[in-house]
């Protein structure tokens, strides 16, 4: 696996963004799939990592996760995701 970011640079990116913009829930590191490296992703130019962030549903907010995708070659978060289908272009 050839990357730019090292696992731990991928979260330091998507906890960063997270607390910028005051966005709840938490990165379980210790979990195993909770960030993952994937060659390529739609709408991204690239190799990117995901990082799930769990949260806490609520009566307007029925999710139990979201999704910061950070690309690898740029080294920036380019989309959050939302399991119901809700895309966030970061630019």
């Amino acid at each position: 696996m050839n990357t730019h970011l090292t696992r731990d640079s991928a979260l330091s990116i998507a906890e960063n963004y997270k607390n910028k913009y005051n966005l709840s829930g938490n990165i379980l590191e210790e979990i195993e799939h909770t960030i993952t490296f994937h060659d390529e992703f739609d709408s991204v130019n690239g190799p990117i990592w995901l990082v799930t962030v769990s949260i806490k549903p609520h009566e307007l907010c029925v999710e139990k996760e979201y999704t910061i995708v950070v690309s690898d070659k740029e080294e920036l978060l380019n989309i959050l995701l939302i399991r119901m289908g809700v895309v966030f272009t970061h630019i």
